[in-house]
């Protein structure tokens, strides 16, 4: 199977997560993932975006951006925010952070869970800063054979 590209910008509002939600799940029931695998790429697809939307947007006419790319052995997804201009929400989830967020994470504690739960059902993720001052979240899936 070549690589297939799919490109989505949706408007920096958690109104838009449920459709981007919906549609991967049907991509990848279509790709033959379990029910069970298709519910974690969700998961970790809606916790991404609310990040990249209360934490990497100036405003909702700003958007993210979602670049998926399958091939015949995984499903990678890259969420791309903007940041929002504000230096102390800069870079809000590169590896600097991610070692102060989890320090932080406890069960009294909000902040912090989407993380983990990234890092717990996704098969690879990366964080980097993007040269538009915001976050490039990626995060892979492996094909079942």
């Amino acid at each position: 199977m070549e690589k297939a590209y799919i490109e989505l910008k949706i408007p920096s509002t958690v109104f838009y997560i449920e459709p981007v939600r919906a549609f991967i799940g049907n991509l990848t029931q279509s790709l033959g993932f379990s029910r069970k695998r298709v519910a974690d790429i969700q998961l970790v697809l809606d916790e991404i975006c609310s990040n990249a939307i209360n934490h990497g947007s100036a405003n909702a006419t700003v958007g993210i951006k979602l670049q998926i790319c399958i091939d015949s052995e995984a499903l990678e997804i890259l969420v791309r925010d903007t940041g929002r201009g504000d230096t102390r929400e800069h870079n809000w989830l590169a590896l600097e952070r991610l070692s102060e967020i989890e320090a932080k994470r406890a069960p009294s504690n909000e902040r912090g869970h989407g993380i983990f739960i990234v890092r717990s059902l996704a098969d690879a993720h990366e964080m980097a800063s993007n040269e538009a001052g915001g976050t490039d979240v990626r995060v892979i899936f492996h094909r079942e054979n």
